[in-house]
């Protein structure tokens, strides 16, 4: 017997259930990839778990990839095509600062996507502040912090 069964046998009226949706927008960052001429908006997923790029900013960017085949398919049902890896893809992040990233590269046009592994190994955490909205909190190397938001 369920809660919805207990309360009506003891004559409280049937519950009703709110159609309640949650939306988490996500922000973006400005990076620079590879050849460094143009900057470009990433989508920031702290639920992702890998960084994809699409085929046209890889050509664009002359990045050094290897062929690859894989499918991914995201909690939605929704699949990616991956067809390339950049490893060792030297980006400049908005506060100037040079590292290292792996992009997977996906055939077709979508959203770019920094996952969480990326911004821990960066020492980029995201916050929400009431006033400001969300905003990623960069550690600079001279232990300045950088706030950015998104």
């Amino acid at each position: 017997m369920d809660l919805q069964e207990i309360l009506l046998k003891f004559g409280f009226k049937e519950i009703q259930k709110p159609n309640i949706h949650y939306a988490f927008p996500l922000g973006f960052m400005e990076i620079f990839i590879g050849n460094k001429e143009y900057p470009i908006g990433e989508l920031v997923d702290t639920g992702e778990e890998i960084n994809i790029i699409p085929e046209e900013i890889e050509i664009k960017s002359s990045l050094t990839t290897r062929k690859i085949n894989m499918n991914l398919r995201g909690i939605r049902g929704h699949t990616n095509s991956l067809v390339e890896l950049s490893e060792f893809t030297p980006i400049i992040l908005a506060a100037g600062e040079e590292t290292q990233i792996y992009f997977f590269i996906e055939k077709g046009s979508f959203h770019k996507v920094l996952e969480r592994p990326f911004l821990e190994d960066n020492n980029i955490r995201l916050k929400f502040l009431p006033k400001k909205r969300e905003i990623l909190r960069y550690q600079e190397p001279d232990e300045r912090r950088l706030y950015m938001p998104i």
